[in-house]
């Protein structure tokens, strides 16, 4: 067995153990050795343990799809403790939908100090169109008899 082949085997059994970091670093040395699965299994690992810059190193070097719904999930309770930075870069990682952008920016609107932050958000992120000025009418004068 070539030496990459058994790094990568031996990346997998750390990963069984736990030991996350010993494994990333084996994975990462080997990447064109490793398969989509074993990134997929190391990055859902990290994430248990709301490692999130190393979920997002482990996927791009696997070319492996982010876990999105386990990071709308961790963002959403961000947004709930209004932990407001954790919940918007998150929340931008995972490109989430408009519905929870909307939440995001209520409750960053009941909180004066976050405006300007709570309009570049809508702006971005809510695609707010400015409504047409209303054109006043003009009056109609009553006819005198």
């Amino acid at each position: 067995m070539p030496a990459s082949e058994s790094e990568v085997l031996v990346g997998r059994r750390y990963l069984a153990r736990g030991f996350l970091d010993a494994a990333m670093k084996l994975f990462v040395r080997n990447a064109e050795h490793v398969g989509a699965g074993d990134w997929s299994s190391l990055a859902e690992r990290l994430m248990e343990r709301n490692r999130v810059s190393d979920v997002v190193h482990v996927c791009e070097v696997g070319s492996v799809p982010l876990p999105r719904e386990r990071l709308l999930s961790l963002a959403d309770g961000h947004l709930k403790r209004k932990d407001l930075d954790g919940a918007v870069r998150l929340y931008e990682l995972a490109e989430a939908d408009r519905e929870r952008w909307a939440r995001l920016v209520d409750v960053m609107s009941g909180i004066p100090e976050r405006e300007r932050m709570a309009i570049r958000l809508a702006e971005r992120h809510l695609h707010v169109e400015a409504e047409p000025e209303s054109i006043p009418q003009p009056r109609r004068m009553k006819a005198v008899k």
